[in-house]
Order: structure tokens, then sequence, then C-alpha cells
């Protein structure tokens, strides 16, 4: 039986693992890449990573960038967790906080977050954002998990890396305030 010159036989070709978004969750797929596929767009805004920050084992690794409306939020995600490095990490977390991108409600402020396995991060990231004065900003915070539990020392990692990120972008807006009031506020409290 002769083959159709056009015809093409996908089981030939190499199988490709990516991750994509799908109603808020990161969901694997396997595609097959050839001559015809499109390329996954580029992310038109730069991305600032934190240094890798190794803790018993385990990594952290925050990715920031700037996010003018909350319909480019898929792409960024899709554009970022295709990258080999990350797709590897065991928890991948993210928050967001921008503007809305419907023509009724121009001023109004949309945020939204996922844990990634790590319970609470999503809220933590949020928190962070709201807190730094973060505006039209996303952040990812990777975790490759090491089998050695962190305790608390987890959100602390989390938010060193995330700071980091944020700070290389100049995305801190409100971080001398933060500190200046947070120093203010605190009670002593004497032992007795």
């Amino acid at each position: 039986m002769a083959q159709n010159a056009n015809s093409l036989t996908l089981w030939k070709l190499p199988l490709f693992f990516m991750f994509f978004a799908q109603q808020g969750r990161l969901v694997l797929s396997a595609v097959r890449r050839c001559n015809f596929s499109t390329e996954i767009p580029s992310w038109p805004y730069p991305i600032y990573a934190s240094e890798r920050l190794h803790d018993r084992k385990s990594i952290f690794v925050a990715h920031a960038s700037a996010l003018p409306n909350d319909t480019m939020f898929p792409l960024f995600l899709e554009m970022l967790t295709a990258s080999p490095k990350l797709k590897k990490a065991t928890h991948c977390m993210y928050a967001y906080r921008t503007q809305s991108s419907s023509s009724i409600s121009k001023s109004k402020v949309v945020t939204g977050q996922h844990d990634g396995g790590e319970s609470g991060s999503g809220n933590h990231l949020a928190r962070l954002l709201e807190v730094t004065g973060c505006e039209n900003t996303v952040l990812v915070v990777s975790r490759w998990y090491g089998g050695v539990q962190l305790g608390g020392d987890r959100w602390r990692r989390i938010t060193e890396v995330s700071k980091e990120a944020l700070d290389k972008g100049g995305f801190l807006k409100r971080e001398k305030e933060v500190e200046t009031t947070g120093e203010k506020n605190k009670k002593s409290r004497k032992r007795k």
C-alpha cells in the first residue's frame, strides 16, 4: 500500500510531556512535537528569578513578572511551567494581584492563588503581594521536596525567595513601610 506523502505517522514522533493550567490546576499532558506544531508564545515581560535556596535537601526558587490583567495569567503559567528545570518541582505555588480585564470594573483589583500541594502557601503569597504593595504582579514559587519536613522554616524560605524575586523586578513598593511599621507595633515581652 502506497503511503500519501502528506500523511504523518504520529507514533514515530518523539513524545514530550508538558504542564498546562486547566481550571486553576496544573495538568500533565503528553504531546508529540512535529514540524508543523505552533510554539508556545513567549512572555512579553521580563521574568525575574531568585537564587536557588537550599535547606535540608529542599530547594526553593521564585519567579516574578508583570501581569497587566488576569486573562494573561494562564499563558504565563503555561510558559513558565513548560521549562524543563521547573517540570520536576514537587510543589508549584503561585499568587497574582492585578487589574480586572473586564471593561465594567476597570479599577477592581483581582487576586488569585493556588497552593500547589503546599497547604496554605497560596494565601501566604497573596498576602505577601498585598502587604508589600505589589500591583499587576504574578509570583510563582517552586519547591523540590528533599525528604525532610521543614516545619515553620518552609514559610521563611518561601517568603525569602519571593521577596528576592520581587525585589529584583522592582515590584516591592511598601517594603520599607512594612518594616518600620512592624518595628513600631511590636510589643516587647519580658520574661519573668
